[in-house]
């Protein structure tokens, strides 16, 4: 059965209309206060993706206050926000494989409330009668095991080989998950990639190994940061035996036969998709994503290269995200500590 993409609540709330912060004040419906903080969002030059996330998160909240009310700025007070707080700790999921049979972890909670802190804040600056950000307090979150995200090399290669090749599909999945292993990009930065950016021109020489295309590609991702990142041969065989195969003209690198506004480009439910059903046939019982091939190349480059130049291949800004990324199996540390102790 395949679990369709939960429809984006928070997409109303972005397509209303223009609201001018000089206009709210304590009767002001509730939408139009969030609507002008993800205004005031876009204009700082957050990243489209992030703006929709808060716009889903904050269209939670006024669905909080029920499906009759028509709340105020004024409603939103201490209490209101410590009943949404406790309503996030009881909710059920509502998509997913899990949907319906658990609860909300506290580090997704805890996306809902830092969302309102920044709403808060914004409204404080407007000198609105709402309470401060530090009234919303975050759920305690376990910092994330990097273990639990971590696929050792012959999982790995069973989830590359578990791809049919003899067919298109096949052919474009094994491309799509040897560029993530060997880019280490977050999917979103691969799905936004056009093949121009790796197919050489015709006009251009063809490189020594007769692969025709590039080793490097510069790609757009998180905090509106472009960063460099190389490809191996391997993922550029795959890449050159999938665009070979291909008969449209569409300027996405990935794309799937359903055309959608922007094209036939492959969406990002589809590449997670495209990965979970992979790891099904590998046999693997983790509900695998891609993001767990991210974690796998940069657990990589930290062990081959070091941490400083996994964090610069990775794009982060600190060392330490770079570090909570680094997994590994009991296996294989025990069989690292035979080998460097004894």
């Amino acid at each position: 059965m395949r679990i369709a993409p939960q429809p984006r609540v928070g997409s109303g709330i972005l397509a209303a209309s223009y609201v001018d912060p000089r206009d709210l004040g304590p009767k002001s419906a509730l939408a139009d206060f969030v609507r002008a903080y993800l205004q005031e969002l876009q204009d700082k030059g957050r990243a489209e993706r992030t703006v929709l996330r808060y716009a889903d998160f904050l269209a939670e909240l006024i669905v909080f206050f029920g499906p009759k009310a028509s709340p105020r700025v004024a409603d939103l007070d201490v209490r209101s926000i410590k009943a949404f707080s406790s309503s996030l700790t009881r909710r059920q999921l509502r998509g997913g494989r899990r949907a319906g049979k658990g609860a909300l972890s506290p580090a997704t909670k805890n996306l809902y409330l830092i969302s309102l802190r920044g709403l808060l804040k914004f409204g404080v600056l407007l000198e609105l009668p709402v309470p401060g950000p530090e009234k919303v307090e975050l759920a305690k979150a376990p910092d994330p095991n990097p273990d639990a995200r971590h696929l050792e090399k012959n999982r790995l290669d069973r989830l590359i080989d578990s791809f049919d090749t003899a067919s298109d599909g096949g052919v474009r999945g094994r491309a799509l998950v040897e560029l993530l292993c060997a880019t280490g990009c977050r999917i979103s930065e691969v799905i936004g990639l056009d093949r121009g950016q790796l197919e050489l021109d015709r006009a251009a020489k063809t490189p020594k190994d007769g692969i025709r295309v590039v080793d490097e590609v510069t790609v757009f991702g998180k905090g509106n940061r472009f960063r460099r990142v190389f490809l191996t041969p391997r993922a550029r065989e795959w890449l050159q035996r999938y665009l070979y195969a291909r008969r449209d003209t569409d300027p996405a690198l990935f794309v799937t036969d359903r055309k959608k506004q922007d094209g036939y480009r492959m969406s990002v439910w589809t590449a997670q998709r495209t990965i979970g059903e992979a790891a099904k046939r590998a046999g693997l019982m983790e509900n695998v994503s891609p993001h767990w091939l991210r974690h796998a190349a940069i657990t990589l480059w930290a062990t081959e290269m070091g941490l400083p130049a996994a964090q610069r291949l990775a794009g982060h800004k600190n060392a330490s995200t770079t570090s909570r990324y680094l997994g590994g199996s009991d296996a294989e540390l025990k069989a690292l500590y035979k080998q460097r102790i004894g």
